[in-house]
């Protein structure tokens, strides 16, 4: 089988790989593809396959053809010269508080027929009466961030999508539950869908957007090599094109490096299963400016003439 580690780095590590010799080979032995993407381009390339909008839709239910668009509870903060947008599992969303949170939003827009349906606590659909023209409103993968992304999404935006903008702000500024939060969720990113690419047929990611080809929601990542062996053996068929979707929360709670960590967890025993012949390719993908992937075969360690590289030139 082929396996691909895809991971959420700025840049490739450079640092800590002393600790971390599996990661150094495959970063030197590795022959390296480059593909910059952006954040939002990488996890549609990699995380799910057709319409995100339609899986969604299809797990909430719906009736095929109901328009609906995407939803992500977000925290927006206002500076003198600039905004930042925060989205996703960092806010620590609980299915109580969306739940809460898309009942209220939906009797609010009771009068225009909206539903909000809590997909994921960190990852909605809206339901609406007619297909709205939005489709000039990045996703918030796009608008996320300290950059200008969510000033630039805002320009491009159509009338009444600020104004709901504008309206769903104003209900959550007064909301009971973000009374308690650390972080208040003050906003609801809406845009019309992300279309992924995804050519595995097996994803293990902790990201509400991840999704298996059969349209069930992807399995959590495991906690170590042996438990990702246990998973691929309970499929129904054998995993031909796997991927491993690696962030950075364990190692933090482990208090290991984030290469440290991902070594100990996966890539020495993946190099080990690579050179035993248990693997026909093992790469290593990330996104960013300098994104690509590395990919080796049971063959490129014998390639002794390369030199270690901490990141592509």
């Amino acid at each position: 089988m082929n396996l691909t580690f895809a991971v959420s780095l700025p840049e490739w590590p450079s640092e800590h790989l002393s600790a971390a010799p599996a990661l150094a080979a495959m970063l030197r032995f590795g022959r390296f593809a480059a593909a910059p993407a952006s954040s939002a381009a990488f996890y549609a390339r990699t995380l799910w396959r057709g319409s995100l909008c339609r899986l969604l839709a299809a797990e909430a239910g719906l009736p095929d053809g109901t328009p609906c668009v995407l939803a992500a509870p977000v925290s927006q903060q206002m500076g003198m010269n600039q905004a930042h947008q925060a989205c996703g599992r960092t806010l620590g969303i609980t299915p109580d508080e969306a739940a809460a949170w898309c009942a209220g939003l939906t009797e609010f827009f009771a009068d225009a027929g909206w539903r909000f349906h809590p997909c994921r606590p960190d990852l909605w659909l809206l339901s609406l009466p007619q297909q709205p023209g939005w489709q000039d409103v990045p996703s918030v993968w796009a608008a996320d961030g300290q950059a200008d992304g969510m000033e630039r999404a805002e320009g491009l935006a159509p009338p009444d999508w600020l104004a709901a903008q504008t309206e769903i702000q104003m209900w959550l500024h007064t909301h009971p539950l973000n009374a308690a939060r650390a972080v208040p969720v003050n906003g609801v990113w809406l845009w019309q869908d992300s279309v992924g690419t995804s050519p595995f047929d097996f994803t293990a990611a902790d990201r509400s957007c991840a999704f298996l080809p059969d349209g069930r929601a992807a399995f959590a990542v495991p906690p170590d090599w042996d438990a990702l062996q246990s998973l691929f053996a309970a499929q129904p068929q054998p995993v031909s094109d796997g991927l491993v979707f690696l962030e950075g929360s364990a190692a933090a709670e482990s208090g290991r490096s984030l290469p440290e960590d991902w070594d100990r967890r996966f890539f020495a025993p993946a190099l080990d299963a690579l050179h035993g012949g248990r693997l026909k390719k093992l790469v290593l993908a990330a996104g960013g400016a300098d994104g690509g992937s590395f990919v080796l075969t049971p063959y490129s360690r014998f390639a002794f003439w390369r030199r270690r590289r901490a990141r592509p030139a």
